[in-house]
C-alpha cells in the first residue's frame, strides 16, 4: 500500500504479510475451524454477514429511548474476515468481501452517514431518567460514533486489500460527515457516546490511516482534537494521557460509586474505568506518535501498559475484571472479556512493532494461549464472551435483538491473525521469534519453520532458510525458563545465559537448524482469597441472573494455589475426568508443604495443547492429578457451573 504520509517514527519490527504466516498444530487447528465457520463458510456469509448488513438497512438501533450497538457488528466481521482472507488466501472469500462492501455503500445517504441509527442528530448521551422508565435500569447508551468507527475502518482496511476505489470513496464519504457534523454542532467527539466519549474517540486510529491514504490534512487535525481533550489541566474525565503518564491505577482515577457497581451498570455520571473501549483509544494514541513523532504520546502508552501489568495483571494473562479496570490485580480470580484481552494483545503487539522490546511479546503469548484461546470453542461455531478461572466461560449470546452477533464473537479473527504474524518478525539486523508456537513463515525468499513440542516436551526444533545476507536469528526466551538450552547444527549443547530476552544465533547462508529445550518446571503460584463484601463489583459479576457468570454458591472461598508449567496456566477439566466435588472442595494445597512436583505428558491427547499426569508430594503424601492447559479445559458450550477449575 502506498501511502500519501509517511510515518516520523517507523516501527523497529516489520511483520509478515498475513499469506506468509501460518498457525499449525493444535491452535493452527482451531483457527482454521473458527475461519470456516464464523467467516468464510457458507452460513457465515450466508446467514451471518448478511445479518450484519441488514442491519443498516432497517436502522432499527434508535427505536428504543436508549441506543443498540448493532451498528459494530459489520464493522467487526469485516475486519476480521479482510485479515482472515489475506491469512487464507482465499480470493473466493476476497471477491464476496468486496460485494459486501458494494452492499453496505448502497445504504449509504448521499450526504455520506452510513449507520444504524436513523437518526443522524442522535449522537450524543441519553437522558437516564427516560431510559430507566423503558428498560428499568439507568443506561445513556448511545453507540452511533462507535459503530462509523467500525463501519469506517472497515471500509479502510477492505479499501487496502480490494484497492477499489468506489470502497475508499464511501470511506471518505462518511469521515467526512462526521468531521462535518462536529463542526456543526459546536461539539466535541468525548461529549458523544458514553463512558466520558472513549468508545466515540477510538475513532480517531481509522481517521489517521485515512489522513495517511488520503493525505487530507482535516483528518489529522480531527484527530489531534481527540488527543487535546486527553491532556487536560482540570483533569475532565477521562484524560488519558495525563492520567496514564501518573502511574495510578485507573480504577483511582476519579474514584467509583459502589452504589452504582453493586448495580453493575454505572453509565450515568459517574466514572466508569471500561476496559475495551479505553484500551482502544490507546491504539489511535500509538498511531498518533508514529504520525506526528510527539514522545509525549508514547511515553503514554508506555506508560499505561506498565500501569495495567501492575495494578490489573489477572491470573489468565488478561488484564481487569469482568469488562473493567477494577484493580484486577488483587484478586485470585478472575473473569475477563475476551474483547479486553484483544485489546491487551495489541497494546502490546503494537509497543512491540515501535520498540522491539521482549517484554511486550511476553505479555502477548501469556495472554493469547491462555484466556483468548481459552475463549474460542473447540469446534469453531462460538466464542466466550468472558473467560473465567474456574465453573464455566460465558458464552456470547447474540446481542441486540440479532441472530448471530456478539461484539466479542466478531472480533475474534482479528486477534487469531494478530498472532499469526506476530510469531516471527524481522528488524534491520534479523529475525526475531517472538513466540515457538508451532507455526511457518516466510519473508521473502527466507522460511522459518517452528516445529511441535513447546506446550508438552517444552523441546522446540527451528529451521531457518535462505536469510538474507548478514542477518541474525534473535530467540525470546521466556523469563518462565529459567534453564534454556540450545543445540545448533550439529554443534554442542549450550545454556543460554539470558532469560526475558532475546538469545542471538548465527546463521548459515543456506539453512540453519537448531533444538532449543525449554525450563519446564511447574511453578506454584499461590491465590490468597479474601472475603468479598456482597456490594463489590467483582462479587456482582459471579452473581447469578443475566449479567451473572455462574452460582454463587460455587464462587471460591478459600485461598488456593494454581500451577504453570511453560507458558500455560493448568487445569483440571470434566472433559478429562475432574471431579466437581474435588475441584470445588474447600480442602486446598494452599498453605501446606510442597515437596515435589512431577508432571508427564500424556501422549496422543487430541484436541489439547497439552495434557499432564501431574504427581504431587505434599506433607509427604503423594497426589495424582490430570491437568490440561486451561484453554483446553472449559472451552465448550456448556451450562455446567462446575465443568473446571484452574485451583487445586
Amino acid at each position: 500500500m502506498n501511502y500519501k504520509v509517511d510515518y516520523k517514527v517507523k516501527n523497529i519490527m516489520e511483520v509478515p504479510s498475513l499469506g506468509n504466516c501460518f498457525l499449525e498444530g493444535e491452535i493452527g487447528a482451531r483457527v482454521d475451524r473458527f475461519i470456516l465457520e464464523r467467516v468464510s463458510g457458507k452460513f457465515a456469509l450466508e446467514e451471518i454477514l448478511r445479518e450484519a448488513e441488514n442491519f443498516f438497512k432497517t436502522q432499527y438501533d434508535d427505536i428504543y429511548t436508549f441506543g443498540y450497538w448493532r451498528s459494530e457488528f459489520w464493522g467487526k466481521l469485516m475486519l476480521s474476515a479482510v485479515r482472515c482472507s489475506q491469512y487464507k488466501n482465499d480470493n473466493v472469500l476476497k471477491e464476496e468481501l468486496r460485494k459486501s462492501c458494494y452492499t453496505m455503500l448502497s445504504y449509504q445517504r448521499e450526504d455520506g452517514y452510513l449507520s444504524t441509527y436513523r437518526n443522524s442528530d442522535n449522537l450524543y448521551p441519553v437522558d437516564v431518567v427516560k431510559s430507566a422508565l423503558y428498560s428499568g435500569w439507568e443506561a445513556n447508551y448511545c453507540w452511533n460514533v462507535w459503530g462509523m468507527k467500525y463501519t469506517l475502518w472497515a471500509l479502510i482496511e477492505a479499501y487496502e486489500y480490494l484497492d477499489d476505489q468506489k470502497i475508499l470513496t464511501g470511506a471518505i464519504k462518511l469521515a467526512d460527515w462526521i468531521v462535518a457534523k462536529f463542526a456543526l454542532d459546536g461539539t466535541r467527539v468525548k461529549d458523544s457516546g458514553v463512558m466520558d466519549g472513549m468508545p466515540s474517540s477510538s475513532i480517531l486510529k481509522p481517521m489517521l490511516v485515512l489522513y495517511r491514504i488520503t493525505g487530507d490534512e482535516k483528518y489529522l487535525n480531527f484527530g489531534k482534537d481527540i488527543v487535546k481533550e486527553w491532556s487536560r489541566e482540570d483533569n475532565e474525565r477521562p484524560n488519558l494521557i495525563t492520567n496514564a503518564l501518573s502511574g495510578e491505577a485507573v480504577a483511582d482515577w476519579y474514584g467509583l460509586s459502589s452504589k452504582k457497581l453493586n448495580e453493575g451498570h454505572d453509565l450515568g455520571s459517574d466514572w466508569v474505568p471500561k476496559a475495551y473501549e479505553m484500551t482502544s483509544c490507546f491504539d489511535g494514541i500509538i498511531e498518533m506518535y508514529r504520525v506526528t513523532g510527539d514522545e509525549v504520546l508514547l511515553d503514554a502508552a508506555k506508560a499505561f501498559y506498565e500501569m495495567l501489568k501492575k495494578y490489573e495483571s489477572n491470573i489468565l494473562g488478561s488484564v481487569g475484571y469482568c469488562e473493567r479496570y477494577q484493580h484486577g490485580a488483587s484478586y485470585a480470580d478472575s473473569a475477563t472479556e475476551i474483547c479486553d484481552v484483544l485489546h491487551w494483545m495489541r497494546l502490546c503487539y503494537e509497543l512491540f512493532r515501535l520498540t522491539g522490546e521482549a517484554k511486550y511479546m511476553q505479555s502477548f503469548e501469556k495472554a493469547f494461549v491462555n484466556a483468548y484461546m481459552a475463549g474460542v470453542y473447540e469446534d469453531g461455531k462460538m466464542s466466550a464472551f468472558f473467560v473465567r478461572s474456574a465453573g464455566r466461560h460465558y458464552r456470547a449470546q447474540p446481542q441486540c435483538e440479532s441472530m448471530y452477533q456478539h461484539c466479542c464473537l466478531n472480533n475474534v479473527g482479528r486477534g487469531l491473525t494478530n498472532a499469526a504474524e506476530s510469531c516471527v518478525t524481522k528488524s534491520d539486523t534479523g529475525y526475531f521469534v517472538n513466540m515457538f508456537t508451532q507455526s511457518y513463515v516466510r519473508f521473502g525468499d527466507t522460511d522459518i519453520r517452528i516445529g511441535a513440542g513447546y506446550f508438552d516436551s517444552g523441546w522446540v526444533g527451528i529451521a531457518v532458510r535462505n536469510p538474507e545476507k548478514g542477518k541474525k536469528l534473535y530467540l525470546r526466551i521466556p523469563e518462565w525458563s529459567k534453564n534454556t538450552k540450545i543445540r545448533v547444527g550439529l554443534g554442542d549443547e549450550v545454556v543460554v545465559p539470558v532469560c526475558g530476552d532475546y538469545y542471538e544465533v548465527e546463521l548459515n547462508e543456506d539453512t540453519t537448524i537448531m533444538k532449543i529445550r525449554f525450563d519446564m518446571t511447574t511453578e506454584v503460584i499461590n491465590c490468597e482469597w479474601e472475603p468479598i463484601p456482597d456490594n463489590d463489583y467483582h462479587s456482582f459479576r459471579w452473581g447469578d441472573g443475566t449479567f451473572g457468570l455462574c452460582n454463587k454458591e460455587m464462587m471460591l472461598k478459600c485461598s488456593k494455589v494454581v500451577l504453570r508449567r511453560g507458558p500455560v496456566i493448568l487445569a483440571r477439566s470434566k472433559k478429562f475426568g475432574a471431579k466437581e466435588e474435588d475441584m470445588f472442595s474447600l480442602d486446598t494445597l494452599y498453605g501446606k508443604k510442597i515437596d515435589s512436583i512431577i508432571a508427564r505428558p500424556i501422549i496422543n491427547n487430541i484436541g489439547v495443547l497439552v495434557t499432564l499426569r501431574v504427581h504431587i508430594t505434599v506433607d509427604g503424601e503423594v497426589k495424582e492429578y490430570v491437568l490440561c492447559d486451561y484453554a483446553s479445559a472449559g472451552n465448550v458450550d456448556t451450562n455446567d457451573p462446575k465443568f473446571f477449575s484452574i485451583y487445586l
